[in-house]
């Protein structure tokens, strides 16, 4: 069960610092998989860490069971799974807009997908990639997304270079996922995108102080963030959030670049890290791409 609520994970993140267990440096057995080399990805059991470590507190480890109200990433993809479950979950939001529920649904789908292999990848270096058939996600009742499911199989689809594999998720499962999810709510991809980036950077920060991550990993994902094209396209997970100085606080004002719309359903006001509400307050609000509406 998350422990994260929402809203304090994805829009107020006032803390930018998790806080971690005691760090076991001893190694874990690892057991090979029957006729693979050493070298060959499949020889690694899924999601096994090769040392033991404490997540961030609210970021919670991959499981191995589906369970009767997990989906397959190959079913999300299809459409109508996905829409079954912002049925389910609007159910919270009475006559509310669609694409505003839609943006919210996805804050929790990326926090179970995308915060434990982030996670991963900056601990071990894990890079790699599954069909969509073998990892989903567990989904609550009424819709919400819950923890991230990986099937036992060894079997990947790719196995990117450990300093790429935010590059080959970002261009892979992350704008697959996304188109998706416009389609099937009519907001923009803008909108899925900064979500998701906003994810990214928060992972990603909240990592810098783990004792178990690599100086070369954080430089990595940190690299790919302000980096504005990658494989010869954009790159929209491009610097998600800027941090802003002002006289009235004493720490940076962290601010999204283009808003998640939550502000269009009656139970939400704009989010404390909202440009669109900060905007407003200079008397300079106009810019529809920034509302992540463009």
């Amino acid at each position: 069960m998350q422990t994260f609520p929402s809203e304090t994970l994805h829009d107020s993140m006032t803390s930018l610092r998790g806080r971690y267990g005691e760090i076991n440096m001893q190694a874990t057995a690892v057991q090979p998989l029957a006729g693979a080399s050493p070298a060959d990805p499949r020889a690694m059991a899924p999601w096994t860490l090769q040392r033991d470590y404490r997540l961030p507190e609210g970021i919670e480890p991959p499981s191995h069971r589906l369970g009767r109200n997990g989906v397959t990433a190959a079913a999300l993809l299809e459409g109508a799974a996905l829409d079954s479950l912002l049925d389910r979950f609007s159910a919270r939001y009475p006559g509310g807009d669609r694409r505003a529920i839609a943006s919210q649904w996805s804050k929790w789908l990326f926090h179970a997908w995308l915060s434990p292999l982030i996670a991963t990848w900056l601990i071990q270096g894990d890079s790699r990639q599954r069909a969509p058939s073998d990892w989903g996600i567990r989904f609550s009742p009424n819709g919400q997304a819950e923890r991230l499911w990986l099937a036992t199989t060894r079997d990947v689809v790719a196995h990117p270079a450990r300093s790429a594999f935010l590059e080959s998720l970002t261009l892979g499962p992350l704008a697959e996922m996304i188109a998706v999810l416009a389609r099937h709510s009519g907001a923009s991809v803008n909108v899925f995108w900064s979500n998701a980036g906003n994810l990214v950077e928060h992972v990603v920060t909240r990592l810098v102080d783990h004792p178990a991550v690599p100086p070369d990993q954080l430089a990595a994902a940190q690299a790919f963030l302000d980096a504005a094209r990658i494989d010869g396209q954009r790159n929209r997970l491009y610097r998600p959030v800027t941090y802003r100085l002002t006289d009235e606080a004493s720490e940076p004002q962290r601010l999204r670049r283009a808003c998640c719309i939550r502000y269009r359903l009656a139970e939400h006001d704009y989010c404390e890290n909202c440009p669109l509400a900060c905007r407003s307050a200079r008397g300079d609000l106009g810019n529809l791409d920034n509302r992540g509406e463009g």
